[in-house]
C-alpha cells in the first residue's frame, strides 16, 4: 500500500496550507522523499510545495482526472516514501471535493481544525467528520490550528479525548501564511523571510506526532498497471516554455509529459530579448503579466520576435496571462501597457471569471492537434474585441452554457482555459 495522507480543512482559511508547509519543511529536513499533491487545479499552492519540499508538487483534480485520478497519483507516489496531499477549501466543498479524492485514493484525513473561539464545541464539530467519514471507510485525525494558550489546549485536549490529534500550532503571526495577490503569493515573487519558515519548522517538530503520521498510508490495494493515460498528441519536437515570474503557472504533469518525449527550451519574456533558435513551437503559460506589465511592454525586441514568429505562420499557444500579453493592450491600475499586439484585444481588471471548462476545438491546428480538453478559467481580467477576430473553441462550463473562444490568428491560438488533461 501507499504511505501517505490528505490535509483537509473545516472550512478555507483554517490553516491547510501552514500546516501543509511546515510539514514538508521537516519531512524533507529529516530526509524523506515526500510527493506533495494538491487537490484541484491551484498552481499556488503547488509552488509553494515545491520551494519549502524541494520536490515538484502535482494536481489531482477529479473533473479533468475523472478517468484517469489513480494513475496520476500512483505514477508520482510509488517514486516517494509518503505522499503529502493538501486539499483544497472544506473537506466535503464542491463536486470534486477533498473528501472524494480521498474516498478515490483511500487516502486517511487529516483535518486541520481553527480552533479560534472554540472550546468544548469542538467535539460537536468534529464528532461530525468522524462519523461521515467512517461510514465512507476513512479514518480522521486532527490537527488543532491556532490554539490561543496552554489553557485553552488542555480544554480542547480534554474535549477531544476519544478522538487521534497528531499536532497542533499555537495561534503565532509570525507562523501564518500572507493574504494574497488573487491567491497565496507567488514564491516567484514574495519570498516569505526564512525566519518564518524556520519558526513555522520549530512548532511542527515540537507540536507533531511525526512517526505516526510518516507510517499512515491509504486502505486501497492499487493495481499498479493503472499508470496514467493521455492521447496527447503534439507534433513538434522543440517547445519554447515562457517560464519566469510573469509566467509561471504551469501544471507538473503536463511539463512531465512533454519532457518525456519533447525538448524544451525555457525562455523569459521579462529579460530574454530573443526566442530560442531551436523552437518549433512556443507555449506560453498563465502568470500575472499585470504585475510586471512594464517590464513585458519595454521588451520591444522579443515582442517582436512574437509577432515575427506568428506572421511567418508558426504555431503558438497561449493561456491566460499568455492571452493577455499577446493582446493589443492592458490596462492596469489607471495606466495602460502596449502589449505584443498579435491579437486585436483590450484588456482590463474587470470582475472575477473562475470555474471548470470543457474545451472543443473546431480545426486540427494549434498546440494540442484540436483534441478536446477538460480544464479551468481563473482571472479578474475582461478582453473587449476592439476588432473582429477568429474563434476557434467552443467552451461549456458546468452549468451548461457554451460559448465561442479560443482567439486564433493564422496558427496562434490564444485561450483564458488553462488545459489540465485531455477528454479521454
Amino acid at each position: 500500500m501507499v504511505r501517505g495522507f490528505l490535509i483537509g480543512g473545516t472550512h478555507s482559511g483554517c490553516g491547510k496550507t501552514t500546516v501543509t508547509l511546515g510539514l514538508l519543511r521537516v519531512l524533507r529536513k529529516k530526509g524523506f522523499k515526500v510527493q506533495p499533491f494538491k487537490v484541484g487545479p491551484d498552481y499556488i499552492d503547488t509552488s509553494w510545495h515545491k520551494v519549502v519540499g524541494g520536490k515538484a508538487s502535482v494536481n489531482l483534480d477529479l473533473f479533468a482526472m475523472e478517468k484517469d485520478l489513480e494513475g496520476w497519483f500512483l505514477k508520482y507516489a510509488l517514486e516517494a516514501e509518503l505522499s503529502v496531499v493538501e486539499g483544497v477549501m472544506g473537506l466535503l466543498d464542491g463536486n470534486f471535493s477533498s473528501y472524494r479524492v480521498a474516498k478515490r485514493l483511500g487516502l486517511p484525513v487529516v483535518l486541520v481544525v481553527d480552533t479560534f473561539g472554540l472550546a468544548e464545541t469542538i467535539e460537536a464539530i468534529v464528532l461530525g467528520f468522524k462519523v461521515f467519514l467512517e461510514r465512507e471507510g476513512l479514518n480522521l485525525y486532527l490537527v488543532l490550528n491556532r490554539v490561543s494558550s496552554e489553557k485553552h489546549l488542555l480544554r480542547l485536549l480534554k474535549a477531544l479525548k476519544d478522538f487521534k490529534i497528531v499536532g497542533f500550532l499555537f495561534r503565532k503571526n509570525e507562523i501564518s501564511i500572507p493574504s494574497r495577490h488573487l491567491g497565496l503569493f507567488m514564491p516567484e515573487r514574495e519570498i516569505l523571510e526564512e525566519e518564518r519558515f524556520f519558526l513555522l519548522e520549530e512548532e511542527v517538530e515540537r507540536n507533531f506526532d511525526l512517526e505516526f503520521l510518516t507510517h499512515l498510508r491509504t486502505n486501497k490495494n492499487f493495481d499498479t498497471s493503472e499508470v496514467p493515460f493521455s492521447n496527447l498528441e503534439i507534433p513538434f519536437s522543440k517547445i519554447a516554455i515562457a517560464y519566469d515570474s510573469a509566467f509561471c503557472f504551469y501544471y507538473t504533469h503536463l511539463l512531465d509529459l512533454l519532457s518525456q518525449k519533447k525538448q524544451l527550451y525555457f525562455f523569459s519574456p521579462l529579460k530574454d530579448r530573443r526566442l530560442p533558435s531551436e523552437a518549433e513551437v512556443i507555449y506560453l503559460g498563465g502568470g500575472y503579466p499585470e504585475l510586471y506589465a512594464e517590464a513585458l511592454a519595454e521588451n520591444e525586441t522579443l515582442k517582436k520576435d512574437l509577432r515575427d514568429w506568428v506572421e511567418e505562420g508558426k504555431p503558438l499557444y497561449a493561456e491566460c496571462g499568455g492571452l493577455i500579453y499577446l493582446s493589443k493592450k492592458l490596462f492596469y491600475q489607471e495606466k495602460s501597457y502596449p502589449m505584443v499586439g498579435i491579437f486585436p484585444l483590450r484588456v482590463e481588471m474587470k470582475g472575477l471569471h473562475l470555474g471548470y471548462r470543457e474545451v472543443f476545438p473546431n480545426l486540427e491546428i494549434g498546440f494540442w492537434k484540436g483534441s478536446p480538453f477538460r480544464g479551468h478559467e481563473f482571472h479578474y481580467t475582461s478582453v473587449e474585441e476592439l476588432s473582429e477576430i477568429k474563434k476557434t473553441y467552443l467552451v461549456k462550463d458546468l452549468e451548461g452554457k457554451v460559448w465561442e473562444e479560443g482567439y486564433t490568428y493564422k496558427k496562434a491560438i490564444a485561450t483564458y482555459v488553462h488545459l489540465i488533461n485531455l477528454i479521454s
